[in-house]
């Protein structure tokens, strides 16, 4: 996250130093050396701050779902999605002119969740209801894959406006700050904002022209501009005899919806529907069950021990091993939807993620990496009532004169801020007159890493992890995205596409409150969890999803009830 928003947002102070890649306070500068970063002092309430910021938007994609899920049916597909992107500007540009306040900013966040949690509500049941059954997979796919690529092009606008903005920060180095709260350059995160809103501008003008579902004016008795609009489709005279075919398909259809049934959520806990929205509340708990959550989160925590700068590890690694690497392995899955099915996709996915859980039960070699205490100097902590333990030392250093041991347990600890690793010792160095001793401790963290890590475990479960993300971004993440918004009845399937999100979205919540208290108690245990999750979700892709590929929405209702259609 930018220094200028942790700053502007209270959740960091800044007293003026500087830190080098592994967050060692840097007291004195080298002549024409410039500093790399800021060093960041964490608010108390930082922790609650964030997590206001989070459930704004979090809250803001639940009740998205659920009003669009009346609007889509109301007002139509095109509309509401040309809604829900104005929404999204209008979100983006508040957070850009956000005062000095959270809440400001966490009610911009809500309104972007609101036209988040619209467009997965929308998007998946606008595109099934326009396309042929043939192609209904691929195409839904390649607007996921968009989605991925905006994730893309999003994280690489971000990296390149914090480096342009970053840049040259020696101007900085005389300026006393005798306010640490005092702001900085906000123009980097407040550009990233409007350029989101300038976007979503553009998104707007853009949908205004694609076509109405034809499905839906059917359902509101429109079956003129229905037909015309299927003849635009497909590019076909409104003569032709399968477009007629195709035509009195979803009028019958819509009839059918109107006779039987209501658009209420009621609906969905009916004999005949329920199994589906079972489904789908399942499927999205175990979308979020699975581990992805905690790696995307924990990413930089995690893989904090590994070699190279902070940009590598904030910005490059991310976006080239979660989105990049992803996009191209979903290229593979594009091509699969279709030939071999929803279900089949799901299955290898949860299987895969399954042995990569299974292994890391036995590699996983991170811990969580603990705040300093408050009484502690960014070089050394003093650790009141700590038990002194004897044990052997795995380090003696001359020049400080002292033993040093790879654990937390004597007088004085210093906390790794590159891994995992504790060292203590106990001779007081405070008053030391030794002139690299930031250096030496930095030395001192890769003996401790070498001497305690299993290297090639810690790089395949790197590797594995890595390989999961992308696994996942390409099965289980677009699948029920897709599969939610084909299995209803056209009655309700706006209501069953939105039980779908909300169910995520709420699971999401819970699975980010719970998951920091588990990962400080469980360390790597918590992929237990993990692995268990994979378990259910293969168990349950098996029994009871049913398969959609080449089945038209209107043939979908004698294929959930069991009965043989031809695709």
């Amino acid at each position: 996250m930018m220094d200028a928003f942790r700053i502007w947002f209270r959740l960091a102070t800044w007293d003026g130093n500087y830190r080098n890649d592994n967050g060692t306070l840097i007291t004195v500068l080298n002549n024409g050396a410039r500093p790399k970063y800021r060093y960041l002092v964490e608010t108390e309430n930082n922790n609650f701050v964030e997590g206001v910021i989070t459930t704004g938007y979090v809250f803001g994609t639940i009740f998205g779902a659920l009003i669009v899920s009346y609007m889509g049916d109301k007002m139509g597909r095109r509309k509401t999605i040309i809604f829900s992107s104005i929404i999204f500007s209008v979100g983006a540009f508040v957070q850009a002119c956000s005062f000095h306040s959270a809440i400001f900013l966490s009610v911009g966040r809500f309104i972007l969740g609101l036209s988040i949690g619209g467009f997965t509500v929308i998007c998946p049941v606008y595109i099934s209801e326009l396309i042929p059954a043939k192609s209904r997979g691929e195409i839904s796919y390649i607007y996921y894959m968009f989605m991925i690529g905006g994730i893309v092009f999003s994280a690489i606008l971000n990296a390149i406006i914090l480096y342009l903005m970053n840049i040259d920060n020696t101007k900085e180095l005389n300026v006393t700050r005798n306010n640490a709260s005092e702001s900085i350059n906000n123009l980097e995160w407040r550009l990233a904002f409007f350029i989101q809103a300038f976007l979503g501008s553009i998104y707007s003008a853009v949908v205004y022209v694609i076509p109405k579902s034809p499905r839906w004016l059917c359902f509101k008795e429109r079956n003129v501009e229905a037909i015309h609009t299927l003849a635009n489709i497909y590019n076909a005279n409104i003569n032709d005899a399968e477009l007629q075919e195709e035509f009195d398909t979803l009028k019958n259809d819509a009839i059918v919806n109107r006779a039987v049934g209501h658009q209420n959520y009621s609906e969905l806990l009916i004999p005949s529907i329920r199994q589906r929205t079972f489904n789908i509340i399942f499927m999205n708990c175990i979308q979020q069950w699975t581990g992805i959550a905690f790696f995307l989160c924990f990413h930089t925590q995690i893989f904090r021990n590994m070699d190279g700068s902070e940009i590598e590890r904030v910005f490059v690694f991310p976006i080239l091993t979660f989105f990049i690497a992803a996009f191209l392995t979903s290229f593979v899955c594009f091509s699969l939807i279709d030939r071999y099915g929803r279900k089949s996709l799901l299955l290898v996915g949860t299987l895969i993620m399954l042995v990569i859980s299974f292994y890391n039960i036995f590699a996983f070699p991170f811990q969580p990496q603990e705040k300093l205490p408050s009484n502690s100097t960014p070089l050394y902590s003093k650790i009141k009532n700590c038990k002194v333990k004897s044990g052997t030392s795995f380090h003696h250093d001359n020049d400080l004169g002292i033993d040093l041991f790879n654990d937390e347990c004597h007088e004085f600890v210093y906390f790794c801020p590159q891994s995992a690793d504790r060292i203590s010792w106990d001779k007081d160095i405070s008053k030391s007159t030794y002139k690299d001793i930031t250096k030496k401790f930095d030395e001192f963290c890769k003996i401790a890493n070498d001497a305690s890590s299993r290297s090639v475990s810690k790089d395949i479960s790197k590797i594995s992890i890595h390989f999961f993300i992308c696994i996942y971004i390409s099965t289980w993440l677009p699948v029920p995205f897709i599969y939610k918004a084909e299995i209803f009845p056209l009655r309700i399937r706006m209501k069953g596409s939105a039980v779908g999100t909300i169910t995520n979205r709420i699971n999401y919540l819970i699975i980010m409150a719970i998951y920091p208290y588990l990962y400080r108690s469980w360390g790597s245990k918590i992929v237990f969890l993990f692995t268990f999750a994979c378990v259910i979700g293969s168990i349950f892709t098996i029994i009871s999803c049913t398969e959609c590929k080449g089945v038209s929405l209107e043939k979908m209702e004698e294929k959930m009830s069991g009965k043989v259609v031809e695709s």
